[in-house]
């Protein structure tokens, strides 16, 4: 997002109109560290944690991710909604796939090749074919070892496209609370709890254009319900990475917390939790949104 973009879009509440407390949806940030910072988290995370081999794949692909985006024709303008299955099946995105697996292929370990030599031989028409069953959630329809590139590139493009929209006005904006994005209709990667000018108040974070929306907290992301909430960690009450787990719809959604580690980054320090995502299950919730990078099943 160009500077006064993002000054507008986020400011303080200073900037917002009298009697405006928030501002309901809250579009990409298209800085350019925006994917080099996630990348650097993923890899301060690697250090400690189970999966660092993966998380280092994950920063590689944030890193290519960030160069990518630059081919993002600049006449490329959308509105609010976007479709993502139509974007998808229109194809204008394959130059970011062909970049982003153009340049794994230079730095990804062997035993990376073969997956990448499985999304290279595929043509156009199965690309697109792949996008399109990705934006629809259809993610079995899609082999394992291509999704995860595929959507990257898809995701880049989305990112941007979404990132130019204009903002919505004061009270354009239904009053009504998403439970899928409303930039594009896309299940959350998670929630955030903010600091700064919006301390406290939690955002859902879309998993394909990153767009933010504003939601009520203590209530379910899923169902609206109040009453049966739960919050569980492997830590303390204070963990920065806690799953909101639901007793109504038995759903459940992870809440990351600014407040509690400035650091944090929604899909990395997400990614870098899926053991709690697996305890979680095994109590009998459900997940209601996905990670980029672990796209479900």
């Amino acid at each position: 997002m160009k500077p006064e973009g993002e000054k507008r879009q986020r400011g303080d509440f200073a900037s917002l109109p009298p009697g405006v407390h928030f501002i309901p949806l809250i579009l990409p940030d298209l800085a350019s560290s925006y994917y080099t910072g996630r990348a650097a988290r993923l890899r301060k995370l690697a250090e400690t944690g189970e999966l660092a081999a993966y998380l280092q794949f994950a920063a590689d692909i944030c890193e290519l991710q960030a160069i990518a985006e630059a081919l993002v024709p600049a006449n490329e303008q959308r509105h609010i909604p976007i479709d993502p299955v139509a974007e998808a099946g229109l194809g204008l995105w394959l130059p970011l796939l062909a970049s982003l697996i153009d340049r794994m292929r230079l730095r990804a370990a062997e035993a990376m090749q073969p997956h990448l030599d499985r999304v290279a031989a595929l043509g156009n028409e199965e690309r697109i074919a792949a996008a399109v069953a990705l934006a629809g959630g259809h993610f079995v329809d899609v082999p394992a070892e291509v999704a995860p590139f595929v959507w990257a590139a898809f995701s880049t493009w989305m990112r941007t496209l979404a990132g130019r929209t204009a903002p919505p006005s004061t009270g354009e904006e239904a009053a009504a609370e998403h439970a899928d994005c409303p930039v594009c209709g896309t299940a959350p990667v998670a929630s955030v709890i903010l600091t700064g000018a919006r301390q406290g108040l939690r955002y859902l974070h879309c998993a394909l254009c990153e767009s933010d929306w504003h939601m009520v907290r203590a209530k379910c992301s899923n169902c609206g319900q109040s009453g049966k909430l739960d919050y569980l960690s492997f830590e303390t009450t204070d963990a920065s990475v806690r799953a909101e787990c639901c007793g109504e719809c038995r759903g459940y959604l992870k809440v990351v917390s600014l407040d509690r580690d400035r650091d944090a980054d929604v899909v990395a320090d997400d990614l870098a939790t899926l053991a709690l995502d697996a305890a979680v299950e095994e109590e009998g919730y459900h997940r209601t949104g996905f990670n980029p990078f672990a796209l479900p099943a």
